[in-house]
């Protein structure tokens, strides 16, 4: 295997994609240097898709020392499930990262961008490819050891691992789309204060991500996610632990970021911005809390009682000092959106939760309230939009009884399953709320 026999590969691939992750900057400054440009666009997507090519030599040809072909395949195996072993096992993996970038560096040709702008073609592929970069270090902490490339020491007689099925490839496929357009979601709404070229694509990354999801957490009510056990050990299936990170990831940036940026863009320059954001920062943090110490009493791996919410109250102000933080990036030229310091305090709970679970499990406590918490976002900006009548409209109280019960419901649940399945539908009711009265008023709201 390419990696193994050459040490330095995975390590050069971590630090191209680390680049990438800089390429708001980066881009800009090798905008004169054609070569130096070419090499840090195309290094990542080269680099894995070497991966894939010597995996694929190694399936193909039976090659022993790789891992896979020893446990999964032996040494009479059949063309089809060669086939099938390349794409569900890690060589799905990789091809699923090499779209990944692949669609990154080739954005600004979507359709929904055609005839825009060179300066806002830039803008999509940069953002773009740090989005990419981000998420492509996170899934090579994930899924790409150096354990996983070291070869077979010892080849057993007859396979001892099952190759998995084909169904395997389609949820590999249907959660790396999800990654694409929650990345559009986030390139669109951060540049459409500045020009309205990215609102198609807004919309139909939106569209596409809600109808993805659907799927996507309709497939995740089918796995361990949803029994008890699973709480206390999320890491024991690191496949079935990202799908989970990216559905939150993706309806977070579906229903709450996207509500919020559309709603924004209807707001003035007045004091109704400051007040929206206290609001949504204030609910958050007691939402969160909340929320996840209620998580953290029904996982019994954890402390009980007051315990629990010390644990939690740990990780909210571990989750609150980063996105204050990230509230003053507006100050150093970040602020492309309509209402920067609330875009990127968005961002940034919606990023830490990825990165959070990388140093401990008891990061996953804090996934029910977030989703939770992304549900008063939609009534912070119906109260303020509206006026003082929109207390007293029909969808309003009906969205703000609606989160009442998912929050009392959630915070009163016995186990972890009802505490995120209570979250995610009080996102779901309060979000299908703020969208309707967003179609019906938005003509009114814009006079």
């Amino acid at each position: 295997m390419l990696a193994s026999s050459v040490p330095w590969y995975l390590p050069v691939l971590f630090l191209s994609c680390l680049a990438w992750a800089f390429a708001f900057h980066l881009e800009g400054a090798f905008h004169h240097r054609t070569v130096v440009r070419r090499f840090y666009r195309w290094t990542p997507p080269l680099m894995v898709g070497g991966l894939l090519v010597s995996r694929a030599l190694d399936v193909f040809s039976g090659t022993l020392s790789n891992p896979e072909v020893a446990y999964a395949l032996g040494q009479n195996s059949s063309t089809s499930e060669q086939l099938r072993l390349m794409f569900t096992g890690q060589g799905a993996l990789e091809g699923a990262l090499l779209a990944f970038l692949t669609f990154a560096l080739f954005s600004p040709s979507l359709p929904s961008l055609r005839g825009c702008s060179s300066n806002t073609s830039d803008f999509v592929r940069s953002r773009m490819m740090t989005h990419a970069g981000v998420w492509a270090l996170l899934l090579l902490m994930f899924f790409f050891h150096q354990d996983t490339y070291a070869p077979a020491t010892v080849v057993p007689p007859s396979p001892t691992v099952e190759v998995a099925e084909w169904s395997t490839f389609l949820l590999v496929v249907l959660f790396t789309l999800l990654l694409m357009m929650s990345g559009e979601i986030l390139t669109a709404s951060a540049h459409m204060a500045s020009s309205g070229e990215t609102s198609l694509l807004f919309q139909r990354a939106i569209l596409k991500t809600l109808v993805a999801g659907l799927v996507a957490w309709f497939c995740l009510f089918q796995t361990d996610i949803y029994t008890a056990a699973w709480w206390d050990r999320p890491l024991q299936n690191e496949r079935l632990a990202v799908a989970f990170i990216i559905a939150t990831y993706a309806t977070s940036a579906a229903l709450p970021h996207a509500f919020s940026t559309v709603a924004e863009g209807l707001q003035g320059p007045s004091s109704s911005q400051a007040k929206s954001l206290a609001w949504c920062m204030g609910l958050t943090v007691s939402l969160a809390l909340l929320i996840t110490g209620s998580t953290t009493d029904a996982v019994h791996l954890y402390a009980q009682g007051a315990g629990a919410f010390v644990i939690g109250w740990k990780w909210v102000a571990l989750l609150v000092f980063f996105g204050s933080a990230a509230m003053l990036l507006p100050t150093v030229g970040f602020d492309a959106a309509h209402h920067p310091e609330a875009w990127w305090f968005r961002v940034t709970v919606m990023m830490f939760l990825p990165l959070g679970v990388l140093s401990s499990d008891a990061a996953w406590l804090l996934y029910p309230a977030i989703l939770l918490a992304g549900g008063t976002y939609p009534l912070v900006y119906m109260r303020f939009i509206g006026g003082h009548d929109a207390r007293t409209q029909p969808l309003f109280l009906v969205g703000v009884l609606g989160g009442i019960a998912a929050t009392l419901a959630a915070f009163g649940a016995q186990n972890a399953v009802h505490v995120l399945q209570f979250s995610l539908l009080g996102l779901l009711l309060v979000s299908a709320v703020g969208g309707f009265w967003l179609r019906r008023d938005r003509t009114a709201l814009l006079r």
